[in-house]
Parts: C-alpha cells; structure tokens; sequence
C-alpha cells in the first residue's frame, strides 16, 4: 500500500523553490502521520511533568496500540519509550521499512 502525504515541516508545509507542496511517501509518510497522531491525541502533553512510572507506562502502552491500529504498522512491532526528554517510537511497517519517530 502506498502512503503519500503532503511534507509538514515545522509546522507548515514544505515547499519548494517554486512554491509548490513537497511530498512524503512510505515509511517517512507514516512517521509523519505517527507523529502527529501522539501530538493531536495529546499522548506528549500528558507526559510533560508526569513522575509516575505506572503513569508513563499506560501512556506508553497507550500510544503503541494506537500505533498499531494504523493498517500501514506491522501488528506487534511497535515499542515506546520515553528517553529523558524524548519519547521515542519505533515499529515496522507492512511494506518492511523500520521507522523511528521522536518527540
């Protein structure tokens, strides 16, 4: 299945010199969609000064099932972390690419 999306940078999409959208596609495309799934459900914003251990693991759990209900995730292949300051996502996709999203 291919996965084509417009390329959001900063915030805002990315054009080229000559003002048209760039675009994204497979496993940058899902990555993209990942982080900003965590973003919009506000998985990222319930972490920020959270201390609970148990708090950040259901969190953690939380963000891995939603990944996986994307159809493009390989089932069982997503894991979350939260490294310092970074969360950090990894899963394989169906079409066998890893991807790694941190946020």
């Amino acid at each position: 299945m291919a996965s084509i999306d417009l390329l959001i940078r900063d915030d805002d999409l990315d054009l080229s010199a000559i003002g048209e959208p760039r675009l994204v596609s497979g496993g940058d495309c899902v990555a993209q969609d990942l982080r900003h799934m965590i973003r919009e459900k506000a998985y990222a914003f319930k972490m920020i000064g959270e201390r609970n251990p148990t708090t950040i693991s259901a969190l953690c759990t939380d963000i891995e099932i939603e990944m996986e209900n994307d159809e493009r995730v390989y089932p069982g292949t997503a894991s979350v972390a939260l490294n310092g300051e970074s969360l950090m996502c990894e899963a394989q996709t169906v079409s066998g690419e890893r991807i790694t999203v941190t946020v």
